[in-house]
């Protein structure tokens, strides 16, 4: 499986302005220029669906994080810039991933998990249509499993440990929209640690 050659401008446009909001115009330039995106500085990808960004650049902005603020550093980061990348995508960018006018219908208790499913089974189908058929979704004894590879967010970089915390934060963000809580998140395999794919398990609360 492989990502397509070119995404939609909005998905980066909403992965800068996430990251200003965290760490401020400054902060943000000081990874940028780490990165080696300086073409970025001042000059976000226009908000639209056309599709004329390239895929690397969210890897080279993860290594920025992760190499200026070690991993430890950047996770808490990241997990939060994850997490806000999903309310801003939700509240201003709904047909980023689909979600212009999708709500919660299901209030009944026992029945919430499985309507957060329908829900993120639309948020992957959207993210396949993107970025490439490079998306497992399915049901397991803890709950559902979501496994990547390759991984947008950690393409070419090497760790310790898994580091996908962007990834971590959106599904944290999504379960507490749908459940009104969030539901316990992990990623339990990871292609920068050396694993042949990312996996993450959202656990179903109890």
């Amino acid at each position: 499986m492989v990502f397509k050659k070119n995404y939609p401008n909005q998905l980066f446009h909403l992965a800068l302005i996430t990251a200003e909001e965290i760490l401020g115009k400054s902060g943000l330039n000081a990874i940028l220029n780490f990165a080696k995106l300086q073409k970025f500085i001042g000059n976000y990808p226009p908000d639209n669906m056309e599709m004329e960004h390239t895929s690397e650049d969210f890897a080279r902005l993860t290594a920025g994080f992760i190499d200026v603020m070690g991993e430890k550093g950047a996770r808490s980061l990241l997990f939060r810039g994850g997490v806000r990348a999903f309310e801003i995508s939700h509240e201003q960018f709904p047909a980023l991933f689909d979600l212009d006018g999708v709500e919660p219908e299901n209030k009944v208790p026992e029945k919430m998990f499985d309507e957060f499913k329908r829900i993120y089974q639309i948020i992957v189908d959207a993210s396949i249509n993107m970025y490439g058929d490079i998306y497992k979704f399915y049901d397991c004894e803890e709950g559902v499993t979501l496994e990547m590879s390759p991984c947008i967010w950690c393409k070419d970089i090497k760790t310790e440990k898994p580091i996908c915390f962007v990834q971590l934060g959106y599904q944290h963000g999504v379960t507490r929209w749908v459940l009104g809580k969030p539901a316990k998140v992990e990623e339990v395999e990871c292609i920068a640690a050396g694993d042949d794919k990312c996996k993450f398990i959202i656990h179903r609360p109890k």
